[in-house]
């Protein structure tokens, strides 16, 4: 039986990697280009536009950006309620059973098996490379030397302010929510990988988004990542067209010139 689970798992992810990556040149060719390209993880305080910023650098690099996408793909395949999705994602409680069961009904699916599940996803995108991944302990998951992995901060009175904005709730409201999301992400970083969510010593770079636009923001990381990884970026040919057409800007040059 747990044969079974493990193939339904790897068939299911597997055909949502090769979905999702599909590019309009040939497989070969977006192998050939973009396989080699070192990738972007963003971890991120709750309202402190980690998101956003994925999304700029992306867009910056001409590279794919992965937040839920991937698996809202896999639990719209399988049949997943997308609010159990929601539910479950970057949380470890009771809803986990409720998710997993939703994905191959009739199966028995531990936290072992999801963390294992989200381990080959992340595997997967790095490996085809030109990837910004937000969240989800992608800065554990990958090895620090192909990935620039980018931490998101903001003082809490502008997170909570950025809520109330947001979501039209009170101040109160504001501050304990996001008190809850932190305390949650913390507790799935433990789980999963037996780590601090927010030990400065898992990341190349600290962004402070309440003192930083996201422009500048997006500034910093790019030229982190030149830095990073130097004179290797310009053997590279051009990333190949993200996924699903989500960037539409020209890459940027990454050469130190076009700093």
């Amino acid at each position: 039986m747990k044969h079974v689970i493990s193939r339904k798992i790897e068939q299911l992810v597997e055909e949502q990697i090769h979905k999702a990556s599909a590019r309009s040149n040939s497989r070969t060719r977006a192998e050939t280009t973009s396989s080699h390209w070192p990738v972007i993880t963003i971890s991120r305080e709750p309202c402190a536009g980690g998101t956003t910023l994925g999304r700029s650098v992306a867009e910056r690099l001409g590279f794919a950006c992965w937040d839920q996408e991937l698996l809202t793909r896999i639990a719209e395949q399988s049949g997943a309620v997308e609010s159990i999705l929601a539910s479950v994602d970057e949380r470890v409680h009771s809803s986990v059973m409720e998710f997993v069961r939703s994905l191959l009904v009739g199966f028995e699916y531990t936290q072992d098996e999801y963390r294992m599940v989200l381990t080959k996803v992340v595997g997967a995108i790095a490996h085809q490379g030109a990837a910004v991944i937000v969240g989800r302990g992608g800065h554990l998951i990958l090895g620090a030397s192909r990935t620039l992995r980018v931490r998101v901060v903001c003082p809490t009175s502008e997170r909570v302010a950025r809520m109330v904005q947001r979501d039209g709730v009170t101040e109160a409201v504001a501050t304990r929510r996001i008190r809850e999301i932190g305390s949650d992400i913390s507790a799935f970083m433990r789980h999963h990988f037996q780590q601090d969510a927010a030990d400065p010593h898992n990341f190349d770079v600290i962004v402070n988004s309440g003192s930083l636009s996201i422009t500048s923001a997006t500034d910093v990381v790019v030229a982190a990542y030149r830095a990073r990884f130097g004179q290797a970026l310009e053997t590279l040919s051009p990333p190949a067209p993200p996924p699903s057409g989500r960037v539409e800007s020209t890459p940027l040059p990454l050469s130190a010139k076009s700093a």
